[in-house]
């Protein structure tokens, strides 16, 4: 058993793992290198490294096999069991390709946004993330999203890990959400000139809102507005 001595080296070499994996520096069923050689990588001990690889596998960040050692995951194969809106997987259904390009990501210090804050139940010196994301399907825009998030709830988001990641299922594995519900609340609306460039579009053609709330043991702690055009909407469902 660690003592508390170690838990610091444990942590990170188990947030760095991580890391790796969601920037893709380890790509889906790249090995791991061996006990042997994370133990002196990161300076732990054998014992902390076993735990520290059986806490990815329980994530779902790796999978092992017999003799070979630990392989990263295939994201398909994973099961959160938590149901949520997959944007990702729903542009693979439509036949297409899907990209996520990190607009912007900020940590908001100074107290503003004062509606998401009194939605979540912030004070003025708590800090909050804010998170832009455009998602293609192909070459054509399709879905951006404005996410907002609890610093407190997600602490040390790093650039790299969402730089061209979906945020549900990142969070879900990194925070171990056991207990999150999304709710989802869709509109139909229609392309302004604000929105028209951001899709390609002409003002006037139709557009879907999308707000999605994350429920934490009876705590926002996760909130988004979205829109999307074209045939996306339909295949927008829970998973």
């Amino acid at each position: 058993m660690d003592t508390n001595n170690n838990y610091p080296l444990y942590q990170t070499m188990l947030d760095d793992l991580i890391r790796q994996i969601e920037s893709g520096d380890l790509k889906e069923n790249d090995k791991l290198p061996s006990e042997q050689q994370l133990g002196k990588d990161y300076q732990v001990s054998r014992i902390t490294v076993r735990r520290a690889l059986a806490e990815l596998e329980q994530r779902q960040y790796i999978y092992k096999k017999q003799g070979q050692g630990s392989f990263v995951l295939n994201k398909e194969k994973q099961d959160l069991g938590i149901r949520f809106v997959d944007t990702e997987q729903a542009i693979k259904n439509m036949g297409m390709k899907p990209k996520i390009v990190l607009k912007s990501f900020k940590i908001i210090v100074d107290g503003s946004d004062q509606g998401i804050r009194d939605l979540m139940k912030l004070s003025n010196d708590e800090y909050l993330y804010k998170i832009e994301q455009l998602y293609y399907a192909d070459s054509s825009p399709v879905y951006f999203e404005k996410t907002y998030l609890q610093y407190t709830r997600f602490p040390g988001i790093k650039l790299s890990e969402i730089t061209s990641n979906e945020l549900i299922p990142f969070l879900i594995k990194k925070y171990q959400l056991r207990d999150i519900q999304f709710i989802k609340k869709s509109s139909a609306a229609l392309i302004t000139a604000k929105t028209r460039t951001l899709f390609n579009a002409n003002v006037g053609d139709p557009l879907v809102k999308i707000n999605n709330r994350g429920i934490d043991h009876q705590k926002l702690v996760y909130y988004s507005e979205a829109s999307t055009v074209g045939a996306l909407p339909m295949f927008l469902i829970d998973e």
